[in-house]
């Protein structure tokens, strides 16, 4: 995994994230990139009121998936379900 430790981001600069931990990093008006890898970490960064997600090929995919049952009978139910605090999904073996 990729480290990036004590950077700036901003200027709307592009960040991919898959693969990457960042470490005492300010976004501060930043495109974020997640592409459905290996997940990012975050470690004691700031974030500001300018940066935003965005999501691509496989994240974008689980993304518009959850989007589209979201108001759907059981749908609600089923996100609320999967967003519960604490409650965490691993790959099935």
């Amino acid at each position: 995994m990729e480290e990036v430790t004590g950077r700036a981001f901003d200027g709307g600069e592009e960040v991919e994230t898959d693969g990457k931990s960042f470490a005492d990093c300010a976004f501060e008006s930043a495109k974020l990139v997640y592409s459905g890898g290996e997940h990012p970490f975050f470690e004691r960064c700031t974030f500001g009121a300018d940066v935003s997600w965005h999501f691509h090929g496989p994240a974008l995919k689980t993304i518009q998936f959850l989007q589209r049952i979201n108001g759907d009978e059981g749908g609600e139910r089923f996100i609320a379900d999967m967003f519960e605090k604490g409650k965490y999904y691993a790959d099935q073996a």
